[in-house]
């Protein structure tokens, strides 16, 4: 994504004085901002170092700002040329003269470093196709931001839009179904070490506080095990600084097209306790985001979302050797009505008897302890996270197939549970390997009741389903010849599922355990170009085991595993000392015995295996910093993915997989200034979606997609103090998001999801 070097000013620019508040955190981050404050370029030869940067705060001239940051951190800045400077490291009793000035093609700008691959990593070395979302990126827009956003900047993810604590996430068309039923996810989200999901939706989590959002793509069966079909979605979220305490809050309101106004307050807190040793950070926040939809004529903006939060974590570093992080995260999202209309997709209402609330409520727990053993790096982590999500229907359309008349209500309650704990040993930062051992139990209860006008419930749905999985992984990388390497990756582990199901009271109940051994392979060639760039090849496999259908399946009441496998072809590099960095990618996917969740004629959703299909892609991004304080940022892909076989051997006549474009691209224009004392920033995005289907099933299948929607933001800083507008959907564009739902009534007539209006949103924040 954005690059960590800004361009060039003119010199007498350079001799002013900032005003700078650069909290305390990793350098990489730090150094990004002091670049894009001052507009000075600051690199490091090789990988720069993982070391923690004091805060920075108050108003000093540009190198006098940089020499504080780096204090402590055993580096030094050393100017090279007209608004260039390079960190070296110092000598161990004095600093000695300066360097030559190195020629510009040698001058590298801080490496970006993503720990995804479960080890501290630079992103330039990984042979691995990976998005990386900043801090500072996700500054850019102004406001709090979630999942579906993340899909508009990181090309490949794709999600479906059913409402908040709903969705679920796609990556590089590895999409199965539209619907929450109960096969296992494609992409796995990870919250730090923490195994976030198993089956349940996306609990769109508010991205506040954290360090940046990592995408990897394509199978990580070896270091993830089973789920992680087309990648890993991973939140990697600020720790406790325990040499500083810092603040910060914003308050936030919005206004939308069309609807009710929405407002938001959102706060940290960092504080030592026990001198650099101990530390605690809270962060919490509270948003009621305005609805745009009327429902029954008579609930207007029903579609309004409370959302809440609270998050805490505490670094203990008992000694230089050891570290201990813990927190806890909860957040509730409630949401009073569905989002979808019906009739056509350029009106926000609908004609609907009963309302539909959602209601989807997380927490996690988790600890990590890492420290040395015997020269290497020991971690140990465990987690627990918990999802409840309840949500109710309308489902009179259905109502004859259950036996009911008139108006009949469908409530469903959910409950999923991750237990996880997973050991590993590495060599530390910038490892070439990684080994370790897990365990994970996930464990879903659903029940669903309908209800008549009568009020009498009946219900209609009643699993429970245990999945464990005990494993042992590793990965590690090679050297075959100058510049290039091979990397290995395997995971073995055993899974095993209890399930037990009964359509209703009445029905006998239905038990079933499997177990099945998996082995996940991974193997990647890289080449190391001259400068900054890297060109690798790489293959993968992942799977998912089988299960029970919840309800009306087939005789054989099950669903086989799927297994998945990817080539991948990536290139990355760095031109004219940073200012460009291009990557490209490009995909073969073979997916067999694919797991679907698919609606029955009443309306319930079940799981069966609906064959076998091939995903071709090509996907590219390029981040230019243009000078003049200007930045452009270009990402498109396009990909073709197809189910080249069904299961019951009919033919089709879309063969399309479902939900994932086929189309999208973005461009996005920035530019960095000064107004007098004040630092600014502003910028213009536009994203088009290209057109993407339903389902599998053709009498259900939906187009949607193919629009173009825009934004634009503008920020000023002045010291502790800023204030942002954004506006988002600024042509008030009404594409249709998602073709889906309610799915007791979508055979009745067209359903449609239209895009959130435009909307107008301002923040003021304050830092100590």
């Amino acid at each position: 994504m954005a690059g960590l070097a800004a361009a060039e000013v003119p010199a007498q620019a350079r001799e002013a004085s900032y005003n700078f508040d650069l909290p305390a955190g990793p350098l990489t981050a730090s150094i990004a901002r002091f670049s894009q404050i001052t507009g000075l370029s600051v690199g490091y030869p090789g990988d720069l170092p993982m070391v923690m940067a004091r805060r920075v705060s108050g108003t000093f001239p540009a190198e006098s700002a940089l020499r504080k940051l780096l204090d402590g951190t055993r580096l030094r800045a050393v100017k090279v040329g007209p608004g260039l400077y390079r960190l070296e490291r110092k000598a161990k009793r004095a600093d000695v003269a300066p360097a030559a000035a190195p020629p510009p093609a040698a001058f590298a700008g801080p490496d970006i470093i993503v720990t995804g691959q479960k080890r501290q990593q630079a992103l330039s070395a990984i042979p691995l196709s990976v998005s990386v979302m900043s801090a500072i990126d996700m500054g850019k827009a102004g406001r709090s931001l979630g999942s579906r956003d993340m899909s508009l900047d990181m090309e490949g993810l794709a999600m479906t839009n059913l409402g908040p604590g709903r969705n679920r996430q796609f990556i590089r068309g590895v999409a199965d179904s539209p619907f929450n039923g109960q096969s296992q996810a494609t992409v796995a989200v990870q919250v730090d070490e923490a195994r976030v999901t198993f089956n349940a939706p996306d609990p769109d989590l508010r991205l506040i506080d954290v360090d940046r959002i990592e995408i990897l793509k394509g199978p990580q069966g070896p270091l993830y095990g089973s789920g992680a079909l087309g990648g890993i979605y991973h939140i990697v979220t600020r720790r406790p600084d325990p040499t500083d305490s810092e603040a910060w809050v914003r308050l936030s309101g919005s206004a939308v097209e069309h609807g009710r106004p929405g407002h938001g307050v959102e706060a940290m807190l960092n504080l030592p306790l026990v001198g650099d040793r101990l530390a605690v950070r809270a962060v919490g926040y509270d948003f009621l985001d305005g609805g745009w939809i009327d429902s029954g004529g008579v609930r207007k903006d029903s579609n309004s979302t409370h959302s809440a939060g609270l998050r805490l974590a505490v670094r203990w570093q008992p000694s230089d050797r050891w570290t201990l992080d813990a927190g806890y995260w909860m957040q509730n999202i409630d949401s009073r009505d569905s989002q979808y209309v019906t009739g056509t997709d350029d009106r926000l209402r609908r004609q609907s008897r009963i309302a539909e609330p959602t209601d989807n409520d997380f927490r996690m727990a988790h600890a990590a302890i890492t420290g040395e053993l015997g020269g290497l790096e020991l971690l140990s982590a465990t987690s627990y996270v918990e999802q409840r999500f309840s949500y109710t229907l309308d489902a009179s359309a259905s109502a004859a197939f259950f036996g009911l008349t008139g108006q009949a209500r469908f409530d469903d309650a959910r409950r999923y549970s991750v237990l996880n704990q997973e050991f590993r040993l590495s060599e530390g930062r910038n490892s070439r390997w990684v080994a370790g051992a897990s365990m994970l139990r996930a464990m879903t209860r659903e029940q669903g009741a309908m209800t008549g006008e009568d009020g009498m419930s009946r219900n209609v749905e009643d699993l429970r389903r245990v999945v464990s999985e005990y494993a042992l992984f590793g990965e590690g990388s090679i050297r075959l010849a100058r510049g290039l390497d091979a990397t290995l990756g395997m995971r073995l582990f055993y899974s095993l599922a209890k399930d037990d199901a009964r359509a209703d009271r009445a029905e006998a109940e239905r038990l079933r355990k499997s177990g099945k051994w998996i082995l996940s392979p991974s193997l990647a060639l890289s080449y190391t170009l001259p400068g900054e760039g890297l060109l690798f090849l790489r293959y993968a496999r992942a799977m998912r085991p089988g299960g029970l259908a919840p309800a009306g399946m087939t005789a054989s009441g099950h669903f086989d595993a799927d297994e998945l496998g990817t080539f991948d072809l990536g290139y990355r590099k760095s031109f004219w000392d940073n200012r460009l960095s291009v990557s490209a990618g490009a995909y073969y996917t073979l997916w067999d015995e694919i797991q679907s969740d698919y609606l029955l004629r009443n309306g319930l959703v079940s799981t069966r295996n609906a064959g076998r299909g091939r995903i071709v892609g090509l996907e590219g991004s390029a981040d230019w910093r243009m000078g003049g304080g200007f930045a452009l940022s270009l990402g498109g892909s396009v990909q073709d993915a197809r189910l080249l076989r069904s299961q019951a051997g009919q033919k089709l006549a879309d063969r399309r997989l479902p939900v994932a474009p086929e189309i999208t691209g973005r461009v996005s224009l920035s530019r960095h200034y000064r107004i007098g004392s004040w630092n600014g920033q502003s910028g213009l995005q536009a994203n088009y979606i290209g057109d993407a289907r339903l389902s599998f099933d053709d009498d259900l299948d939906r187009g949607m997609g193919d629009y173009t929607v825009m934004s634009a933001s503008s920020s000023v800083e002045r010291g502790p103090w800023s204030l942002a507008v954004r506006i988002d959907n600024l042509f008030d564009v009404r594409g249709d998001s998602f073709a889906f739902g309610n799915p007791f009534s979508i055979r009745e007539a067209p359903q449609y999801t239209p895009l959130a209006p435009r909307m107008l949103t301002l923040s003021l924040a304050r830092r100590w």
